[in-house]
């Protein structure tokens, strides 16, 4: 039996009463899926409602189409303020932060793909599964960008730092054997996808329900200092990352674009020091 819940603009929800499991699928194909800040909002209030919802054993996550998500919303990031750009990094570092440690397991299917902080937000759930000839990567890089929600902390405290500096710094699509091998991918399908996933949903709601809490309670502990430092230098990161602003001037579909070199970086740092001087001045 299903009971749809809530009415949101981005997001579709059920609950799926055999299996206690709360379907969430990200449902804005015409935006690509991606993650603005109107889906982000809901998906911080879906998420501080399941807090107290400890009969709901998972919440399952997927896309309305065939790729999960762009993550960024790609035909709009040239008009993207470095505030902008902030809030959604801050905003999605925080709801995968909270999805760490919500009572529910989280499994996500990642369908044929997903991209720049999509990746990132995939990073909040406990199992992921995709599509065998998923294209999933951390490309930040390729649109001038870090991954700042989590991609260079939490990424690299999740899986083996060898898989993490390989992705983030080639930013190149990932193969199967590398998503598996490292453990990002729980599991691949091509034909049985439904199945896998009512074997994985059916194996969750079998569990204890208190004792399956309390270990992933104490699994996100032993991990909770390493997040929390690396919130804090993401965002270093991130903002020292932006003077460039790389990414206002490269198009989705360019490929042969010159971003700044680095060898301006240190005059660039320089003016940007010297206008918010000014700036602070002019204020008071």
């Amino acid at each position: 039996m299903q009971t749809t819940l809530f009415n949101y603009t981005t997001l579709s929800t059920r609950l799926e009463k055999s299996t206690r499991t709360l379907f969430v699928t990200l449902n804005r194909p015409d935006w690509n899926n991606s993650f603005r800040l109107e889906m982000l909002f809901e998906l911080e209030s879906l998420f501080a409602w399941c807090t107290t919802r400890v009969e709901i054993n998972t919440i399952f996550i997927d896309s309305s189409s065939a790729n999960f998500s762009t993550g960024l919303d790609l035909d709009s990031l040239s008009s993207l303020s470095a505030n902008q750009l902030h809030k959604i990094n801050t905003k999605l570092h925080k709801i995968i932060f909270s999805m760490m440690q919500l009572p529910q397991t989280i499994v996500m299917d990642l369908g044929h793909g997903c991209e720049t902080i999509a990746s990132e937000f995939a990073l909040g759930a406990d199992i992921r599964i995709a599509h065998k000839d998923a294209k999933i990567s951390f490309n930040h890089c390729r649109y001038g960008l870090v991954p700042a929600a989590g991609g260079m902390s939490m990424l690299s405290t999740l899986i083996a730092p060898s898989f993490s500096r390989a992705w983030i710094l080639s930013g190149a699509t990932i193969s199967e054997s590398a998503l598996t091998q490292s453990g990002f991918l729980t599991d691949t399908y091509s034909e049985n996808k439904n199945e896998i996933i009512a074997k994985t949903l059916g194996e969750i709601a079998n569990l204890a329900p208190v004792q399956r809490i309390q270990s992933k309670l104490g699994l996100f502990e032993t991990l909770r200092a390493q997040f929390e430092s690396g919130i804090v230098m993401d965002s270093k990161i991130a903002k020292a990352s932006m003077v460039s602003e790389d990414w206002r001037t490269k198009k989705p579909e360019e490929k042969n674009f010159e971003f700044m070199p680095a060898k301006s970086m240190s005059y660039t740092v320089k003016l940007s020091l010297i206008k918010n001087e000014e700036t602070t001045t002019t204020e008071h």
